[in-house]
């Protein structure tokens, strides 16, 4: 039975880790990114005050629309973006956070909005 546990234990962390092999470059990087500062940072943004409920939501759908021009499966493009979120709220202060979402929102919506 402990055999059995430890098979499947290593399964798991083995196909876990064939799973996080996505990688997006290019355009498609920079949709992710985008897709990461509208869906997970806003998050934090909403949780500081820095933005309404409704602004949350519109920007939970803008990141969704982006997300759907992403290449993959929903389950390996949810990945990446919540690996992508992690990855930029683990590498800036919510200050910067402020900063990069207030310069780049509006060339995101540019670049993958207006199509």
């Amino acid at each position: 039975m402990r055999r059995l546990i430890q098979t499947t234990a290593l399964c798991v962390a083995l196909a876990t880790s064939a799973q996080a092999d996505i990688t997006y470059q290019g355009r498609d990087a920079q949709g992710l990114h985008c897709a990461a500062m509208f869906g997970v940072v806003v998050l934090v943004l909403e949780k500081a005050g820095r933005m309404t409920n409704a602004e949350a939501q519109e920007s939970f759908l803008v990141a969704k629309i982006i997300l759907d021009q992403l290449p993959g499966t929903e389950a390996e493009k949810h990945r990446a973006l919540s690996q992508r979120g992690a990855k930029i709220l683990r590498t800036r202060s919510g200050e910067q956070l402020v900063h990069e979402f207030l310069s780049t929102s509006k060339w995101c919506q540019r670049e993958f909005l207006t199509q």
